[in-house]
């Protein structure tokens, strides 16, 4: 238990070091910022959620039984969200930033993951931030996770959704009607 734990937060802050620097080195002067703090919302709501699901994972109440098997499911879904975010920050290349920004040249991604929904880097996120939290072996570290995070990025997908279609119009509008949010066919 302790060391899947340990395993999973070696993991854990190695990629979100690395998230970072990949998609913080993108941050774009060259495009109106039409971010309206959501960036800071994201950073405060990650920080307050890893917090506080790191300390119930050693404070010992809510510790999940059976213990091994949910905290190795939780790293391999927390590789594969690691994954799937990954492979949407690579298809949407420059347009990929921290803030909310639309470039001059902004096309409409509709290919790759974004033919099935609108934020596969989003949704890879929750998925690995779900797997992190069943990783660390502690119900209440997981339920915190499952109830703030959602919160966060629906408030991030509001404003920058709102970004895409004041900037591409209807080109975003029917970018939208063919796809969903975050799960494909459901939202």
């Amino acid at each position: 238990m302790i060391l899947l734990r340990d395993i999973s937060l070696v993991v854990f802050f190695v990629w979100i070091v690395l998230d970072g620097v990949v998609v913080f080195r993108r941050v774009s002067g060259k495009a109106e910022n039409r971010d309206r703090f959501s960036l800071r919302v994201i950073a405060a709501g990650h920080l307050l959620t890893w917090i506080v699901a790191i300390w119930l994972a050693f404070a010992r109440p809510g510790t999940l039984h059976p213990t091994v098997p949910l905290q190795s499911a939780g790293l391999v879904l927390m590789l594969l969200g690691i994954l799937i975010r990954s492979i949407a920050i690579a298809q949407l290349g420059r347009f990929h930033t921290p803030n909310v920004a639309v470039l001059a040249d902004h096309v409409v991604m509709d290919r790759g993951l974004y033919r099935h929904v609108r934020h596969p880097s989003y949704l890879g996120a929750l998925i690995a931030f779900y797997g992190f939290g069943l990783a660390l072996g502690n119900w209440l570290g997981l339920l915190v996770i499952v109830l703030l995070m959602p919160i966060v990025y629906l408030f991030r997908i509001q404003e920058e959704e709102a970004a895409l279609h004041a900037a591409l119009g209807e080109r975003y509008g029917d970018y939208c009607r063919r796809t969903r949010r975050l799960i494909p066919g459901v939202y």
